[in-house]
């Protein structure tokens, strides 16, 4: 994904045609209805060369490639920039039913302090609302950073605009700038937290939280050691996210007898490391709360070793294929990985391959799509649904599962 800022500000206009594109002040006639428009604004300070148009549109990322094509002498890029138009063209939307003046999404974000984040929540967004079908209204309001004031100002905006919802990819820092020093009068979602993390907001009747609950990831894990009598031993990441998991592991854990932080120094040379846990590995669970990367290092240089704990066990931050290619076959016959993401209905999973937004992997991108159809669902009884999950006091309850390796694939297991 090129690094970039992007405003996406699209409005559907009618319902039951082919999308059209309206870009550059360039309108094609398709259909003798009043013809939906498709504004893609490029806000990016940086220019996207030749090589990253080209890398664009060859992952299929033909909204990115339409925003920051800006004209070329280029045959091969004019030719690709008609055949990206073409195939937005071609999605054929269903009527929507549940509203005959569409719903409006406002994205609120900020963008320095997000990252990658920035970009693939406008593509879940799009993929859930395209796949909807019918009329829609998306526009991003990005706060920069987390500062109050800032988010105080582009919560306003959206507001002020009259957008129905408001999703908003915050951290617990912005949430607390924001709840602390505003009244939520537009409904709040938030992908990005657990409502077991911000406890002191549980009661606002307008904001509701997506994020993974991890408490209980992590007591599906001890419980399942606790049935096979094993010892535990948590390897924990240096970062924020390893720090909290491996906290609630030796506040949860009875059987916990080592604990030891992995640095990227560590990784790489993981024999000082497993000098301290060798003696306890095999009657042991080890639980990784360590990044895709580290484990996939961590892993192969235990089983290298012919010294095995019973299992490797990981929670949500290792659902991830990137982590099987970093290991060798055998190894993956003993990792099993607890993870909240439900296989995803298959005319969404069609739109999310095509948009290139990862909804069957990357959590945050998954609850943020997710949040629209909550939205829609808890305001109208006959909205039809992509996803299972409810609200439970204006939680997403995940369905956590153990899942396990099998032809370099995770699939659900059944551990007793």
């Amino acid at each position: 994904m090129v690094s970039r800022k992007i405003q996406i500000f699209l409005v559907i206009m009618m319902c039951g045609v082919s999308i059209h594109s309206n870009i550059f002040a360039k309108e094609q006639i398709i259909s003798p209805l009043p013809t939906p428009t498709q504004e893609i604004v490029d806000t990016s300070i940086k220019k996207c060369s030749k090589s990253c148009l080209n890398n664009l549109f060859e992952t299929g990322q033909y909204f990115s490639f339409i925003a920051l094509y800006s004209g070329t002498k280029d045959k091969a890029l004019r030719e690709k920039f008609q055949a990206a138009s073409s195939i937005l063209d071609s999605i054929i939307l269903p009527p929507l039913t549940d509203s005959k003046n569409g719903v409006r999404i406002a994205l609120m974000m900020p963008q320095k302090d997000i990252g990658r984040y920035s970009m693939t929540s406008v593509d879940s967004i799009l993929t859930y609302l395209i796949a909807r079908g019918g009329n829609f209204e998306f526009k991003v309001f990005d706060s920069q950073n987390e500062e109050i004031e800032n988010l105080i100002t582009q919560y306003n905006k959206a507001q002020e605009e009259n957008y129905d919802y408001v999703i908003a990819i915050l951290t617990s820092k912005g949430l607390t700038n924001l709840l602390e020093n505003i009244e939520i009068t537009t409904p709040l979602f938030i992908p990005t937290i657990n409502q077991k993390q911000a406890a002191q907001f549980a009661q606002n009747k307008n904001v509701f939280f997506g994020g993974i609950d991890y408490d209980k990831q992590m007591d599906m894990m001890i419980k399942l050691a606790d049935s096979k009598n094993a010892t535990l031993i948590g390897l924990n990441d240096d970062k924020a996210v390893g720090k909290m998991l491996g906290e609630l592991l030796n506040t949860k854990s009875q059987n916990l007898i080592i604990q030891e932080e992995i640095t990227q120094q560590k990784t790489t040379n993981f024999k000082q490391s497993f000098a301290k846990i060798r003696a306890n590995i095999k009657n042991s669970m080890i639980i990784l709360n360590t990044s895709v990367i580290k484990s996939g290092l961590i892993i192969p240089q235990i089983a290298n070793t012919k010294v095995l704990p019973i299992a490797f066990l990981s929670s949500q931050m290792n659902y991830n294929p990137s982590l099987l290619g970093l290991m060798p076959k055998e190894d993956t016959k003993r990792l099993f990985i607890v993870n909240a993401i439900s296989p995803i209905n298959t005319k969404l999973l069609a739109f999310s391959e095509l948009m290139n937004a990862d909804l069957q992997y990357d959590w945050v991108n998954y609850a943020t799509a997710l949040a629209i159809d909550i939205l829609l669902a808890y305001n109208d009884k006959g909205h039809t649904r992509f996803f299972t999950e409810k609200l439970q006091n204006n939680q997403v309850i995940y369905h956590n599962k153990f899942y396990g390796v099998k032809d370099s694939h995770f699939i659900p297991v059944k551990l007793r």
